[in-house]
Protein backbone atom coordinates (compact mmCIF):
# COMPACT_ATOMS: atom_id res chain seq x y z
CA UNK A 1 0.00 0.00 0.00
CA UNK A 2 1.61 3.61 -0.83
CA UNK A 3 2.48 6.45 1.18
CA UNK A 4 -0.28 9.09 1.23
CA UNK A 5 1.33 12.50 2.07
CA UNK A 6 0.18 16.05 0.74
CA UNK A 7 1.33 16.96 -1.81
CA UNK A 8 3.23 20.11 -0.07
CA UNK A 9 5.40 17.90 1.54
CA UNK A 10 7.31 17.18 -1.95
CA UNK A 11 8.45 20.57 -1.18
CA UNK A 12 9.15 21.03 1.57
CA UNK A 13 10.65 16.88 2.70
CA UNK A 14 11.73 16.03 -1.02
CA UNK A 15 14.87 13.73 0.47
CA UNK A 16 12.78 12.07 3.08
CA UNK A 17 9.89 11.36 0.49
CA UNK A 18 12.98 9.99 -1.81
CA UNK A 19 14.97 8.02 0.63
CA UNK A 20 11.44 6.42 1.45
CA UNK A 21 10.80 5.55 -2.36
CA UNK A 22 14.16 4.10 -2.47
CA UNK A 23 13.90 2.11 0.70
CA UNK A 24 10.63 0.39 0.44
CA UNK A 25 10.48 0.41 -3.10
CA UNK A 26 6.86 1.55 -2.94
CA UNK A 27 5.25 4.61 -4.10
CA UNK A 28 4.26 7.67 -2.83
CA UNK A 29 0.56 8.93 -3.33
CA UNK A 30 0.79 12.97 -2.98
CA UNK A 31 -2.90 14.60 -2.50
CA UNK A 32 -4.00 17.89 -3.53
CA UNK A 33 -7.15 19.54 -1.41
CA UNK A 34 -7.35 15.92 -0.07
CA UNK A 35 -7.56 13.74 -3.65
CA UNK A 36 -5.01 11.81 -5.39
CA UNK A 37 -2.60 13.92 -7.59
CA UNK A 38 0.63 12.23 -8.37
CA UNK A 39 2.18 9.77 -7.59
CA UNK A 40 6.16 9.30 -7.06
CA UNK A 41 7.88 5.92 -7.11
CA UNK A 42 11.73 5.08 -7.28
CA UNK A 43 12.97 4.83 -10.72
CA UNK A 44 14.52 1.32 -10.88
CA UNK A 45 10.49 -0.34 -9.63
CA UNK A 46 9.42 2.20 -12.29
CA UNK A 47 11.49 0.56 -15.21
CA UNK A 48 11.13 -2.73 -13.64
CA UNK A 49 6.99 -2.58 -13.85
CA UNK A 50 7.84 -1.00 -17.45
CA UNK A 51 9.63 -3.98 -18.71
CA UNK A 52 7.18 -6.30 -17.16
CA UNK A 53 4.12 -4.83 -18.42
CA UNK A 54 5.78 -4.29 -22.16
CA UNK A 55 6.48 -8.25 -21.92
CA UNK A 56 3.06 -9.16 -20.64
CA UNK A 57 1.78 -6.76 -23.71
CA UNK A 58 3.91 -8.38 -26.19
CA UNK A 59 2.90 -12.05 -25.02
CA UNK A 60 -0.75 -10.92 -25.66
CA UNK A 61 -0.21 -9.34 -29.18
CA UNK A 62 1.54 -12.96 -29.99
CA UNK A 63 -1.24 -14.93 -28.24
CA UNK A 64 -3.91 -12.48 -30.45
CA UNK A 65 -2.14 -12.46 -33.81
CA UNK A 66 -1.95 -16.88 -33.43
CA UNK A 67 -6.01 -16.68 -32.38
CA UNK A 68 -6.64 -14.20 -35.74
CA UNK A 69 -4.08 -16.94 -37.22
CA UNK A 70 -6.36 -20.06 -36.77
CA UNK A 71 -9.54 -18.08 -36.72
CA UNK A 72 -8.05 -17.20 -40.75
CA UNK A 73 -7.26 -20.86 -41.30
CA UNK A 74 -10.39 -22.02 -40.34
CA UNK A 75 -12.21 -19.37 -42.51
CA UNK A 76 -10.15 -20.73 -45.47
CA UNK A 77 -10.79 -24.22 -44.41
CA UNK A 78 -7.30 -24.92 -43.93
CA UNK A 79 -7.99 -27.44 -41.40
CA UNK A 80 -8.28 -31.01 -40.66
CA UNK A 81 -10.01 -33.02 -38.39
CA UNK A 82 -7.46 -33.80 -34.94
CA UNK A 83 -6.98 -37.55 -35.84
CA UNK A 84 -5.81 -37.24 -39.09
CA UNK A 85 -3.42 -34.49 -38.12
CA UNK A 86 -2.16 -37.06 -35.20
CA UNK A 87 -1.93 -39.37 -37.56
CA UNK A 88 0.46 -37.36 -39.97
CA UNK A 89 2.72 -36.40 -36.73
CA UNK A 90 2.76 -39.81 -35.65
CA UNK A 91 3.98 -40.97 -39.30
CA UNK A 92 6.79 -38.21 -39.62
CA UNK A 93 8.12 -38.80 -36.14
CA UNK A 94 8.31 -42.72 -37.21
CA UNK A 95 10.21 -41.72 -40.32
CA UNK A 96 12.74 -40.04 -38.66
Amino acid sequence: MPAVKPISDLQRNFDSIADSCHKTKEPVCLTKNESASLVVMDAEVYNEQTRALTAIQEREDRIQQSIARGYDDLVKDRVRPWKQAKAEADRMRAIR
